[in-house]
């Protein structure tokens, strides 16, 4: 199942409630400017069945991700944290699934969509949703 819209580096340009999310998510306060601050990138590439996510801030942080779809994964995302994963891609949508985000039993997710030759990406947690949007 080729991901083709969404193989190459993307680069952040806005967001919409962010602050809210990232509070609910408890990323810590030291990762808040470089994420919101445009410099994030992803980069995606697909071999197979397997399909690679590597993020990247200008601080010199990166974080590379491997996953398959429909099987469960660690995802390490920028702050170090680990979350358990599913991903499906369907309607030309790479959905992300975090069944316990934080330990807690509160259920998240990650939406990614290319559309237009813009990602968008939409992230939510508990009742808490926000959204980055990403150009190449």
């Amino acid at each position: 199942m080729p991901i083709t819209d969404f193989n190459g580096t993307w680069k952040a340009k806005s967001t919409d409630n962010l602050d809210a999310y990232l509070t609910a998510a408890g990323v810590p306060a030291e990762y808040w400017d470089t994420i919101k601050s445009g410099t994030v990138t992803h980069e995606f590439s697909q071999t197979g069945d397997s399909v690679t996510w590597k993020n990247s801030g200008n601080d010199g942080r990166s974080v590379t991700n491997t996953f398959k779809f429909g099987q469960t994964f660690g995802e390490t995302g920028m702050d170090g944290k680990t979350h358990q994963a599913v991903v499906t891609f369907a309607g030309g949508k790479l959905t992300y699934n975090y069944p316990d985000f934080n330990g807690k039993g509160t259920a998240g997710s990650m939406v990614k969509e290319v559309s237009g030759g813009k990602l968008t990406e939409t992230v939510s947690l508990g009742s808490v949703t926000a959204k980055v949007f990403y150009t190449k």
